[in-house]
């Protein structure tokens, strides 16, 4: 399974539950006015490139439109940070109860935090319905046993 993780920068300095339904309901609409918009334009070239500064072993692959997708170098890990106009998405692998899922939540936790302190990106996790203005490291922990206890019961048998 792949798990994602949402990261926008809110136009007013904080993201509501509100805003985010808002968003998966209009956010692939081309004919809202910006005045609607609650999360801000992003340019994903300029975006790819402040990553790239943080990490310059990501591998950037061109997707549709002027997005960009930033793929971690190690291909098993499955990481993707995909970078659109109105924000990046986290993509990586679901792995239940193990070290492994530590390394890879510890990789994405550093690229949230870097994309918060930088430019005010909040983070929002569709799977457990978790908003936040930032995670830090304390979270990892919290996250994956949060994680085990939930998505287990979500995958199919």
């Amino acid at each position: 399974m792949i798990y994602e993780i949402h990261l926008y920068v809110p136009k007013t300095g904080k993201l509501t539950p509100q805003m985010l339904e808002w968003l998966f309901q209009h956010g692939q609409s081309t004919n809202q006015p910006e005045a609607f918009w609650p999360v801000r334009k992003l340019r994903p070239k300029a975006l790819a490139r402040l990553m790239y500064k943080l990490d310059p072993t990501l591998i950037p692959v061109r997707g549709p439109g002027e997005d960009v997708e930033l793929h971690f170098p190690n291909s098993e890990l499955g990481i993707v940070l995909y970078i659109h106009d109105r924000g990046v998405i986290v993509f990586f692998p679901y792995m239940a109860y193990g070290i492994y899922s530590r390394i890879v939540l510890g990789i994405i936790y550093t690229y949230i935090r870097y994309l918060y302190d930088a430019v005010g990106f909040w983070s929002y996790d569709p799977q457990l319905d978790v908003l936040s203005y930032a995670d830090d490291f304390q979270s990892i922990e919290d996250t994956a046993k949060l994680m085990d206890a939930v998505m287990p019961k979500l995958l199919p048998e």
